[in-house]
């Protein structure tokens, strides 16, 4: 069953063009579908309502609507929404708030491209997404 491994669809969410672009090439190299992308919590909301991925990764901070908020608004309109923050800030506080608040896990951005694979593929397969 390959097709399995393929079912597991993911929005990226992160002001960052070239972090998107690692996560993307990381998570296609894992076997995993980005359905979409999304540079702010106002952009991730909707594409969040339009996709419906099995998981979301979302950065925290970002303009527009930063990914606290966005989460809020996710887990309001699908309180079952998996959701991984992403965090570049050595203060795990605020990453650990947000999973007080529904988000599953967080991941610190900064990493290599061969680190995030190895975070990723633990955290996928640990809520068996892979």
């Amino acid at each position: 069953m390959s097709d399995a491994v393929k079912s597991c669809r993911i929005l990226v969410v992160d002001d960052e063009p070239m972090m998107r672009a690692v996560l993307k090439m990381v998570l296609e190299a894992i076997g995993c579908e980005v359905v979409a992308e999304a540079g702010d919590g106002k952009e991730a909301f909707a594409q969040f309502k339009e996709t419906a991925p099995d998981l979301t990764l979302l950065d925290i901070e970002m303009p527009v609507k930063n990914g606290i908020d966005a989460l809020s608004d996710i887990r309001t309109a699908d309180g079952s929404a998996r959701v991984v923050m992403l965090t570049g800030n050595d203060n795990t506080n605020i990453a650990e708030a947000c999973i007080a608040n529904g988000a599953a896990d967080y991941i610190r951005k900064g990493q290599t491209p061969e680190e995030l694979m190895v975070v990723l593929q633990t955290k996928l397969t640990g809520m068996g997404l892979i």
